[in-house]
């Protein structure tokens, strides 16, 4: 018999390696069921997003096949073609225009219900389309908004709300009781709802659950350090710029709940309609527009009967957000309809805002199985006892642990977060579903909107991304009444901030307390850890001015450190706002410290000096690749700066420097306009690529601009502009 048989070697191996897979297997099973989640609500929320959508469709050209029949009661027919006999020749003609205006208001209550029952339709077609692709209902998910209609004042004539009747329409009972047959059948996935309670707020940022969140982040690190070592002023930023110690004295926030006030149609999935007045300017516009050649009956006086047009609202015009709204058109109208975010503008016939379906919904994976890391420590108590112990091979060669740990199941969400109600959300910066919009164009490829009268000319519905329907107006019917809209309600009511707010909400209240007032010096606790502590406000130790300093000379800045921008970062901690240094620049206004390729090059040069002696010169260079040759850009070691193409602006822009050393990359500057950059701002020595893809393909179309001299066709990650 063989001393050193390696029989039953190979059969060692393969047992390891069906071990090895069969781990694998068992840890990518609950992967898989994360990703195959994904998929489902996706799918599900665009298939239920379109459903709406369809609906919103068949509704607003069903209004307005309606607004042409009123069209046809009213222009085609005169009082020498009433056919009906009456016996009375005097009142004949009060009887046919009495006759008339009922026709009309008949129509117009057909509108209206249209305009309540329309929507709902098609959110009870998007609950069964998100719940034929595989989301699980929510038993009694609207149980709260269903309360809402009634008992809250905003929705009762007698209290001061919503009118009872609306174009003769009695609309909250069959209203509440489709809602209430929707909900009692499950809600899969929550609409967009332009409800009464919704409030419009200044600044817009209170109704933001993560600017409360976003001022205790700034007052714990301004508590541990003066000046702090880390900012987070992302929400704050608008804010602080345009406000000052004037501004946040007395009553310095607005709520107001009447702007949004009852829409008189479906609150989900709302149309944007309304009617107008019974003598209109615009109803005659619209005749005139219907039948050029109906003259006579042009004159307000020749109308057989008073007319009420259904007409769009002021939602749906892009001017009446450019009018009341400063941010929108560069913010949000240029972005999205001028090519800052699509890759070619979008068709001038379908530039207009209004009506949009958007749906949001989640699914919960449990996961069930965890597998032991080979290079963490096991589940143990004392991990110093058993460092040595800290693998699957130890786990088994001691018989401590197994390698598979059947730990309690463990719940991922996966889509929305406002499946409950402390998980509320009025804010619009966050959108995990999916919307879909109604396209429509009249003759010559004119927007709807370009005659406010509502025609059936609706053809079809999109998706779109998430964020291009306008915030305004926009919030998701959620589940519950969170604390922060209960906190609203209440601050809404007050005077000042002294108050005791809602049980729940106090720490919503705290971080306005620190955003007027400031934040002590820093205070530690019993356990020794950074706490920090409300102080009356002085001026200049406010925490805004950490932010911002209204109080700060830029001017003077400017003059002391345009041309020698590089030292900053060496004085920049005893030079910038803090409560010792007052004067000095808040975060907002510290140029920005970039760290982008390419970086600084030393580069030797012989030359021939006159009297015949070899001469090495060293400078600093960029080099760029411009074809098959290499450009480069010299550094002024006076000045730490470098001329570089302004890819924002145009013209010639400045890197300074902070060291000159080979491969040094940290820079500021100053862009050809003979700004400094600060925080906040982009660099704009760097091509911000609008039409490059992530998979690796240039997508212009005609001359490519893709690549950049300093960013030679990677993908862009930079954010677009700032919502509104």
């Amino acid at each position: 018999m063989k001393r050193h048989s390696q029989s039953g070697q190979v059969l060692i191996t393969g047992v390891v390696m069906m071990v090895i897979l069969l781990l694998v297997i068992l840890y990518a099973f609950d992967v898989h069921n994360v990703i195959r989640a994904k998929l489902k609500v996706d799918v599900a929320q665009q298939s239920a997003a379109m459903t709406g959508a369809a609906w919103q469709k068949e509704s607003l050209n069903l209004i307005g096949e309606i607004n042409l029949l009123k069209a046809s009661a009213l222009l085609m027919e005169g009082s020498e073609n009433w056919k009906t006999p009456l016996p009375d020749k005097k009142e004949e003609e009060e009887a046919w225009r009495r006759e008339m205006q009922s026709r009309v208001d008949l129509l117009t209550e057909m509108q209206t219900r249209v305009s309540f029952i329309g929507p709902l339709i098609g959110f009870a077609a998007a609950q069964q389309s998100a719940k034929s692709n595989g989301l699980n209902r929510i038993n009694n998910a609207l149980g709260n908004y269903l309360e809402l209609l009634n008992t809250d004042k905003r929705y009762d004539e007698s209290q001061g709300g919503a009118a009872r009747y609306i174009n003769n329409y009695e609309w909250k009972e069959p209203y509440i009781s489709l809602v209430s047959r929707i909900n009692s059948n499950g809600i899969a996935v929550f609409p967009n709802a332009r409800t009464a309670g919704m409030p419009e707020t200044r600044p817009a940022q209170l109704a933001n659950d993560r600017f409360y969140t976003e001022i205790m982040r700034c007052a714990n690190a301004i508590a541990a350090n003066d000046p702090p070592k880390k900012h987070h002023w992302n929400l704050l930023s608008s804010l602080l710029k345009t406000m000052d110690d004037t501004d946040f004295q007395g009553k310095w926030w607005h709520i107001n709940y009447r702007h949004n006030r009852f829409p008189n149609e479906s609150e989900i999935f709302t149309l944007g309609v309304e009617f107008g007045g019974e003598y209109d300017e615009r109803d005659v516009f619209a005749v005139n527009d219907l039948k050029p050649e109906l003259k006579n009956y042009a004159d307000r006086g020749s109308l057989p009967a008073q007319m009420k047009w259904c007409i769009y609202d002021q939602w749906w015009y892009p001017d009446y957000y450019k009018n009341n709204y400063p941010e929108y058109e560069y913010n949000h109208y240029n972005y999205w309809y001028g090519g800052g975010a699509l890759r070619k503008e979008v068709k001038k016939q379908f530039i207009y805002e209004g009506p949009a379906a958007y749906v949001e919904g989640y699914a919960d994976v449990t996961a069930r199985v965890n597998v032991r890391p080979s290079v963490r420590p096991y589940a143990g108590n004392d991990f110093a006892e058993n460092i040595e112990k800290r693998n699957a091979r130890e786990a088994i060669r001691n018989r401590e642990h197994a390698i598979l740990l059947r730990k309690n199941q463990t719940t991922t969400r996966i889509g929305t977060r406002r499946g409950r109600a402390n998980d509320s959300d009025i804010s619009t910066s966050y959108r995990p579903g999916s919307i879909a919009k109604v396209l429509g164009e009249l003759k010559g490829d004119t927007a709807p909107v370009e005659l406010d009268l509502i025609l059936p000319v609706f053809k079809k519905v999109s998706p779109m991304p998430t964020f291009m329907p306008i915030p305004y107006g926009f919030q998701v019917l959620k589940p519950g009444y969170s604390n922060l809209e209960k906190f609203l309600s209440w601050l809404a009511e007050q005077e000042d901030l002294n108050g005791v707010p809602p049980e729940g909400t106090e720490h919503y209240l705290e971080a306005l307390q620190f955003l007027a007032n400031g934040v002590r010096e820093r205070a530690r606790g019993s356990s020794e850890r950074v706490k920090a502590e409300l102080n009356s406000h002085i001026s200049g130790r406010a925490l805004r001015y950490y932010g911002y300093n209204h109080k700060f000379n830029k001017g003077a800045f400017e003059n002391e450190f345009k041309e020698r921008l590089w030292e900053w970062y060496k004085v920049r901690d005893a030079r910038v706002f803090q409560q010792k240094v007052l004067d000095g620049p808040g975060y907002l206004q510290e140029p920005r410290l970039f760290n982008n390729n390419p970086k600084l090059r030393r580069v030797e040069v012989k030359e021939t000096a006159p009297d015949g002696r070899i001469i090495t010169r060293k400078y600093y260079v960029l080099s760029r690749e411009e074809g098959s040759s290499v450009k480069e850009y010299r550094l002024d070691e006076k000045t730490h700066k470098v001329p570089v193409p302004d890819e924002i602006n145009g013209g010639t822009a400045y890197r300074v420097y902070v060291n000159i050393v080979n491969n040094a990359s940290l820079y500021y500057v100053i862009n050809s306009r003979g700004q400094i950059v600060l925080n906040g701002g982009n660099d704009p020595t760097i091509m911000y690529n609008r039409h490059y893809g992530g998979g690796g393909t240039c997508q212009c179309q005609g001359e490519c601009t893709c690549k950049s001299v300093w960013n030679p066709g990677r993908y862009d990650g930079t954010r677009g502009p700032a919502r509104l």
